[in-house]
This record gives C-alpha cells, structure tokens and sequence, in this order.
C-alpha cells in the first residue's frame, strides 16, 4: 500500500525511522524546505502491512534540461524523485518496497526520474551515470598532518592558495540571521556561471537553522562564502558563493575548501562529502569517487525506448585521470 500527503505535516510518525542518515528526507528539513522554496512537492509512504517499510519525495520541474551533461540542452517537464537541492542524497529511503516504489513512480503521467542512487537495474527504467559524489576520508589529526601527506605538487600549489587568501578573514555565522543579500549575490553569480543545476535555491534557504557558514572577507566586504551541514560523522559542503572579480586574487574558491577539510578535521568528522560538481579539483583535494546513477522513465513504451537509446548519450562522464594526491599513493601521476 502506498499512501500519498501534500505536506510534511500530515506525513506519519514513522516516517523518520526510515530515512536513516539522509537528513534531507526527514521531517524537520522537509519542513524547512516547504518553507524555503515554494515549489510543490509530494511525499510517499509504502507500507508493508501497518509499518512504513519505504519513503520518497517528487517535484515536478518544467524546462529540466535532460541534456546538462552532454552538448545539446534537451529540455522537457520532469517529475523528479530527488531532494530539491542538487545534494548527493537520493529522495528515496527504501527497506525491501524499492521494486514497489519504483513500479509506482513509473506509471505516473510523462518523464520521471530517480537521481542519486546505487547501481541497480530496475524494471522499465532507462540508466545513466549521473554526477558522482566526490567523498575524502579524514584520517588525519590535524590541517598540517594532511597538507604534510600531499605529494610535493598539490602542497605547493595549496600552500600559494593560502598564501594569495591571506589578506582575507575567515568569519563563521553564529547563525542564518547573519547572512546578507550581498553573500546570496555571490551565490547568484556561481549559479550563473553553472551549467549543471537544476534549480536556484531562496535567499532564504542559506539561513537555515541547520547550517555551518563561514565567509571570507576583505575590510567587511565577502568575498566569497561556504555552507556547510554537519550530519553525524559526516559534514556535507552544501553550497558556495565566489565574488569571480576576486577569485584569481586571492584565489578563494580553493582556499574555501581548504578550509572545509581543516575544518573538518578539527572537529573530528570521519567523512568530508564535497559534493558532485567541480570534481577535478576536489579529486586533487584527496576526494574519491563514489558512482551515483540516474533511473529514468516514461509510462508510453514508445517514449520510454527512447530513453533508454538516450541514456547512454545523456549521462555524465567521470574524469578517467587517477590523480595520485598523497605520498603513499602507489601510482605516480
């Protein structure tokens, strides 16, 4: 059985039981996020007898560009299972009722798809590589400790980012009432810059109370700012915003996330989630690869088959370099 709520409020008490660590999924964010994009969004439970055994969220999307991984924009009206906010995180929390879910999910009206799952082959789905997340693993006591592990290359070219970022101060929020219109404009220009997006997140969103946020500034002007969310062992880089006239400067971007991994580590995180997008540079962070893959479906079979001709052509294309980051790395770059 599979039931079907308009709001987070009507969801069941179980439903929190289900999502394990994908905080997006549970009520209090969903909740927030009712109230930080006003897009509509609808929530699922499958039931196996009286017990949530499954749960999912769908958003509709018009003008979701099929295509952003390839040369050609390809831009239809999408139902998405996916949490509205391009986070590595599926929309999905499944016990043994995944079949079910997705059975169902497949014979709604027009295109569907499931982003951010494992590699699975479900029935009358098309399957494509969506962007991996790029994941490092804390290992180290200390920000000296890591940058002492680096191969001589990625040190120095660090160190020259922390040299050019040092005029700047790094000030931590103590909570989102301090985030301004001029640090959501640098969001806007990131998102600009962006081929790979699906949707603009609120002003609103960045003063979530569930959020970390640090700023980089110049004599109080930002410079460039980064959101991030401490789950457990885990912390997440949400979101970024980079002032570009500055960038080259002081080369903020990189040093942001240099930042992320001391920050990291000096708050004994066991995980630092980077995220899906500008993995080259994370790769040389120390990141590594884990494969998420995008379901997607048409309930007319015609439509369907050419999803799957497409899904080859669609998908993304993980970078084929082994970037050898650390001294005990066995293969040399």
């Amino acid at each position: 059985m599979i039931e079907v709520y308009e709001k987070v409020a009507d969801l069941p008490d179980g439903w929190d039981a289900v999502v394990g660590s994908n905080i997006y999924l549970t009520r209090k964010f969903m909740a927030f996020m009712e109230r930080a994009d006003d897009a509509p969004k609808k929530y699922y439970a499958v039931f196996d007898g009286d017990k949530i055994d499954t749960v999912f969220m769908t958003q509709q999307r018009k003008g979701y560009n099929l295509g952003m991984f390839a040369k050609f924009d390809f831009k239809i009206k999408m139902t998405l299972v996916y949490v509205p906010l391009s986070v590595t995180r599926a929309g999905i929390a499944y016990g043994t009722k995944l079949s079910e879910a997705m059975e169902y999910v497949r014979k709604l009206p027009g295109y569907k798809i499931f982003l951010n799952l494992p590699d699975i082959n479900p029935k009358g789905y098309a399957k494509g590589l969506t962007c991996p997340k790029c994941e490092l693993l804390v290992r180290w006591d200390t920000f000296e400790d890591y940058m002492s592990t680096l191969r001589s290359n990625y040190r120095y070219r660090f160190k020259k980012a922390l040299d050019k970022s040092h005029p700047l101060s790094i000030r931590y929020l103590s909570d989102g009432s301090e985030f301004t219109h001029e640090m959501y404009t640098l969001y806007e220009q990131v998102y600009a810059k962006s081929r790979i997006r699906v949707e603009k997140l609120s002003e609103d969103f960045f003063r979530g109370e569930f959020f970390k946020i640090f700023v980089f500034e110049e004599n109080g002007a930002a410079r460039g700012f980064v959101q991030m969310l401490e789950n457990g062992d885990e912390l997440v880089f949400e979101f970024v915003g980079v002032d570009y006239k500055y960038n080259k400067k002081y080369d903020t971007y990189l040093a942001m996330l240099l930042e992320i991994v001391r920050y990291g580590i000096n708050h004994g995180f066991k995980t630092i989630d980077f995220g899906q997008t500008a993995d080259d540079t994370k790769l040389k962070l120390g990141c590594k690869y884990e494969y998420l893959w995008a379901y997607l479906t048409h309930k007319n079979p015609l439509l369907n088959a050419l999803c799957k001709r497409l899904a080859p052509k669609l998908q993304y294309r993980p970078l084929a370099e082994n970037f050898s980051v650390f001294k005990e790395d066995e293969s040399v770059k």
